[in-house]
């Protein structure tokens, strides 16, 4: 838990203006400063900075907040981060009074330390190393700049088993750091240990903050392999997670509307060297799930660019699968397919910006690829060739979130197959409250019996269902709610379960999630329960307490808020005779409020 002093400090620290206008074009307009809104589209510009408050405020959307906020709303970091990234710019260090390992922590900046160190070194032989010439060849030869170079951080690692051990690796803890950090290879069967990336182009994988975590590397040698290498996974890279491409696309485009997902690095780099700045690449593992719902909580349309071969198709349908249960309403997938012989990079260098912009527009939507790759081969004329359509759909459809999207392709499975709408709704489980009589048991462990009551809805807000998902995941983040806290959410409806929650935490001794489950097992609420354990937020474990702790700080400004407007309503019930002068200055107060917004 960072103390609320500190983050105070740091906010005092920051001008908010300078974090806010390299992402949003500002201009002075009387004693603050004015843009277009960077939470909603507009042409007028309604967004208003304060120079003076440290405070922002869109007239539009009601976007409001500090240099903290605006981090963690436009730029999408958690918490933890968003504080971390304004204390390095004024020169602060975050304290950790949390029970984590503090030798861990420093290790990882020791890591994030020098692969900073490898990045400058990479660059600089493609620079002056003898054999330079080579990898500058190859990246000239593929239409690039050194601009673009430069903008991606792009580097050689020159042959040879140990040029980057040498310069880095002074010492044995040197050495060790190296190889926790992936840039050396530690061989114990020969007792050996050499630098893992040798006569290759290198591209640092960075993270939103543009930190170097990991690299990428292409073989020079056409007959060498593997063709492309990666750093392995260490306590600073999760390959899993992390896109090849983002830091940057983030950087060249100020408002991200779409990503596209391609699958190689070269093909981030041509892109973005012919104008089409705003791809992304996993790193040698297909797209998943997570990094989809990473993908939407930035921009609301994903394009996935395949080749058009048969390999191609197959990828592009793996991604499809992994795209459902990331598919909340709002969001949008489609799939381009490259002419065959062709790839991204080769293809923009033949076409062009313009022309290669305009297959993305003709890309075919998720609906439309779903249900002609479940079509092939079927004959929908057919009575039985309906029946296995919908007996491939119906299982993924149910993958989807529930929302409209879900049900507007239940409608299109509907109209494909001639079967009944509320049929096919029940398939899905669509607005389904209770399981059906012969549903098998969940696998909550043998002790456990089917709940015999019927569900309901926990009625929690949206807030509320984040908090809650993170406290099923993590449960000892409800050490970080006091009484006082408790007492105030009390009394707001919809945050009666967290309420619940948190009080039996802190009662038991050993609060596991499993626990926590089981103990809500038997009660109307196990489902829900049981859904918002499944969702993966995609945090670290010292990430979750943070963004628990702010999610809470903004369940009790609203409460806040609801108790002050109840007064409100009750004051203005009464006739202005009966008002004590404390209750008309309150009124007063809040009238004025109301009216400067």
């Amino acid at each position: 838990m960072i103390p609320q002093e500190f983050i105070d400090e740091v906010l005092s620290r920051t001008d908010i203006v300078e974090i806010i206008e390299p992402r949003v074009a500002l201009k002075k307009s009387g004693q603050n400063y004015s843009g277009l809104c960077p939470f909603h589209n507009e042409k007028s510009p309604s967004f208003s900075v304060s120079q003076d408050k440290q405070f922002y405020y869109c007239f539009g959307c009601q976007a409001s907040g500090s240099a903290l906020k605006f981090l963690m709303e436009h730029d999408r970091m958690d918490f933890r981060s968003a504080v971390e990234f304004l204390a390095q710019r004024v020169g602060m260090e975050v304290p950790d009074d949390r029970q984590v390992d503090r030798g861990a922590s420093e290790r990882r900046k020791s890591i994030y330390d020098v692969l900073e160190k490898s990045t400058e070194f990479f660059k600089e032989q493609l620079k002056s190393h003898e054999k330079r010439d080579r990898a500058v060849g190859y990246l000239k030869g593929r239409g690039l700049t050194g601009e673009i170079a430069r903008d991606f951080g792009l580097g050689y690692a020159p042959p040879g088993w140990d040029n980057l051990m040498k310069k880095l690796a002074t010492t044995n803890a040197d050495r060790q750091l190296l190889i926790d950090s992936g840039m050396l290879t530690d061989n114990r069967d020969e007792d050996k240990t050499y630098d893992r990336f040798r006569d290759r182009i290198m591209f640092p994988i960075r993270d939103l903050r543009g930190r170097t975590i990991a690299f990428g590397g292409r073989v020079l040698d056409a007959d060498a392999k593997p063709k492309y290498l990666n750093s392995p996974e260490t306590p600073v890279f999760h390959k899993g997670r992390e896109l090849y491409g983002l830091y940057e696309a983030r950087k060249r485009v100020r408002r991200l509307e779409r990503l596209v997902v391609v699958e190689g690095y070269m093909d981030v780099v041509a892109l973005a060297q012919h104008g089409v700045g705003y791809s992304v690449a996993t790193l040698g593992t297909a797209t998943s799930t997570e990094h989809l719902a990473r993908l939407f909580r930035i921009v609301p349309q994903v394009i996935f660019c395949f080749d058009g071969d048969a390999a191609g198709s197959n990828a592009a349908w793996k991604a499809l699968l992994n795209t459902l249960p990331a598919m909340e309403d709002g969001c949008t997938a489609k799939f381009m397919f490259v002419p065959e012989g062709d790839d991204p990079d080769s293809l923009i260098r033949k076409e062009g910006q313009e022309k290669f912009e305009a297959r993305l527009q003709k890309a075919s939507g998720l609906t439309e690829f779903f249900f002609n790759h479940l079509s092939e081969g079927l004959n929908l004329d057919a009575a039985e060739d309906r029946a296995a359509l919908s007996k491939k759909a119906v299982p993924l459809i149910e993958t989807i979130p529930e929302g409209v999207f879900k049900e507007l392709l239940i409608n299109e499975l509907s109209q494909k197959t001639g079967l009944d709408m509320e049929r096919l709704v029940g398939a899905t489980g669509l607005d389904r409250d209770v399981p059906p009589p012969d549903a098998p048991p969940e696998d909550y462990g043998s002790e456990m019996s089917e709940p015999e009551s019927p569900q309901r809805s926990l009625k929690l807000s949206r807030i509320g269902e984040h908090a809650t998902a993170i406290l099923l995941r993590q449960p000892d983040v409800a050490n970080l709610l006091d009484e006082s806290d408790l007492a105030k959410l009390d009394g707001v409806p919809e945050w009666q379960m967290l309420v619940e929650l948190v009080t039996w935490v802190h009662q038991a001794q050993d609060a596991s999630p499993m626990l926590l489950l089981s103990h809500y097992h038997d009660t109307p609420y196990f489902g829900d329960l049981r859904r918002l354990a499944e969702q993966d937020p995609m945090l670290s474990k010292d990430q979750l307490a943070g963004e628990f702790l702010d999610t809470l700080r903004k369940m009790l400004h609203d409460s806040d808020l609801q108790q002050k407007q109840k007064v409100i309503e009750m004051l203005t019930r009464k006739p202005l005779s009966e008002l004590s002068p404390e209750e008309r200055q309150m009124l007063a107060n809040y009238r004025r409020e109301q009216a400067q917004n």
